[in-house]
C-alpha cells in the first residue's frame, strides 16, 4: 500500500534504509535518474550521486533528528546528468525513523536567478551621464525635503499630517542613497552597509508609503510573529526590495483589495550557496501574499530574469532588482501562484554579523 501511495505522487521520490541502500523508486524516479528500478533497488544512495555530495549528511540529520528537511539547492549530479541541482524534501518513515523518504521537486526559482546576475559595469559614456543625472535628481529631492521640514513646524498640531511629512522626508532620504549606490554601481564600486534592523517596523514603515501612494485603495493585513528576532540586513535596500513587491500585489489586485504581510521563523528552510554547497538555514520569513489575477504560468520560471514583464508597460526591471537585492544579502525568493493567490515567501539567514 506503501508503494502505491508513493507510485500515485507525480514527483520522483525513492524511499532508503539505515544502509541507505534504496528500498524504492516510483516510476518518475526512475525517468529522474534514467535508469530502471531494478538496477536502483538494493545499491547505495552514493553509487548514482557525487560521494561527496550533501544529500548524505542531510540523511543523516533526518535520520539523528528525526524531523523532514527541504533543501532548496541540492546537487543531484550525475554522468548521465551533470550539473543537476533540485529541491529536496526529506522525512522519516512514521513507522522507521531509520529509513528516510526523499522526494524532489523543480529547482526553486531562488536558486535560478542566482545564476543570472545583473553586469554592474556599465560604459565610461554611460556611467558619465548616470553621473549628471544622479547630481540633476539630488537637488531637486533635497528641496522637496527642506520644504516638508518647513511643513512640520507650521503643522505640529496636526499628527497625522506631521507623520506625513516626516514620511517624505525619510523616502527622500532613501532615494538619495539609492542615486548614491546607482553612482557607486556606474563606478564599479558597490559595498552595502548592513546593520541590526526590527523586520516589523521595515515592513511598517513600507505599508505607510504603498497607503501613501499606490496602494491607497489596499486593505493590508498584518500576520506578525512578534518573537521573530532582528535581522541583520542593509535597510534602504530591503525597503526598496518590500516596496516593489507591495507594487506588484497592489496592481495585481487592480489597486483594490486584500494583501497580507506575514513575518514567521521557518526552521526547516534549508539552501546551499557557494561552491561548496554547504547547506545554510534561512529561518526568518517574509510573506507579500495577495488575491489578485496571479501570475500567467509561461512567466512563473523567469519572472526574477531582468526585462521580463506580464505587464503592458513593464520594464521587468523590478523583481530582477529584488532578486539581485536579496542575493547580495545572502537571502532567497521563492513564489507560487495561481489565479487568485500569489505569495512571494523571502527568507533570511540569522546572523548577528
Amino acid at each position: 500500500m506503501q508503494n502505491n501511495i508513493l507510485n500515485e505522487l507525480r514527483t520522483p521520490v525513492f524511499l532508503v534504509n539505515k544502509k541507505n541502500e534504496v528500498e524504492y523508486i516510483n516510476e518518475i524516479g526512475e525517468e529522474f535518474f534514467g535508469v530502471s528500478s531494478s538496477i536502483l533497488i538494493g545499491k547505495k544512495i552514493n553509487e548514482f550521486i557525487p560521494n561527496d555530495s550533501p544529500i548524505l549528511n542531510l540523511i543523516e540529520r533526518v535520520r539523528r533528528n528525526k524531523v523532514g528537511i527541504t533543501e532548496e539547492s541540492l546537487d543531484f549530479s550525475n554522468l548521465k546528468f551533470p550539473n543537476r541541482k533540485v529541491r529536496a524534501h526529506l522525512v522519516p518513515l512514521s513507522f522507521d525513523n531509520n529509513k528516510i523518504i526523499i522526494q524532489i521537486s523543480q529547482l526553486a526559482l531562488s536558486e535560478m536567478f542566482q545564476s543570472q546576475r545583473i553586469n554592474s559595469k556599465v560604459s565610461k559614456s554611460f556611467s558619465s551621464m548616470i553621473d549628471l543625472l544622479m547630481h540633476e535628481l539630488k537637488n531637486p529631492l533635497a528641496g522637496i525635503k527642506g520644504a516638508s521640514q518647513l511643513l512640520e513646524i507650521d503643522i505640529k498640531s496636526n499628527q497625522n499630517l506631521t507623520e506625513l511629512t516626516q514620511l517624505i522626508s525619510i523616502e527622500c532620504d532613501r532615494i538619495t542613497e539609492l542615486l548614491n549606490r546607482m553612482e557607486q554601481i556606474s563606478n564599479n564600486n558597490v559595498e552595502l552597509e548592513y546593520e541590526s534592523i526590527n523586520i516589523h517596523e521595515i515592513l511598517n514603515h513600507c505599508k505607510r508609503v504603498a497607503e501613501n501612494s499606490f496602494g491607497n485603495k489596499m486593505n493590508f493585513i498584518n500576520e506578525y510573529d512578534p518573537s521573530l528576532p532582528r535581522l541583520f540586513a542593509n535597510k534602504n535596500l530591503l525597503i526598496q526590495i518590500i516596496i516593489n513587491l507591495l507594487k506588484n500585489a497592489s496592481e495585481a489586485c487592480q489597486n483594490n483589495g486584500n494583501i497580507k504581510i506575514k513575518t514567521s521563523f521557518n526552521s526547516s528552510k534549508i539552501t546551499s550557496f557557494g561552491n561548496e554547497d554547504v547547506p545554510t538555514p534561512l529561518p526568518l520569513q517574509i510573506e507579500i501574499i495577495d488575491f489578485g489575477i496571479g501570475i500567467p504560468k509561461n512567466l512563473r520560471s523567469s519572472i526574477f530574469d531582468p526585462f521580463v514583464s506580464s505587464k503592458k508597460e513593464g520594464k521587468g526591471l523590478g523583481l530582477s532588482v529584488v532578486a539581485s537585492g536579496l542575493e547580495e544579502m545572502g537571502a532567497v525568493i521563492d513564489v507560487s501562484s495561481n489565479p487568485g493567490f500569489t505569495n512571494f515567501c523571502i527568507n533570511f539567514p540569522l546572523r548577528k554579523s
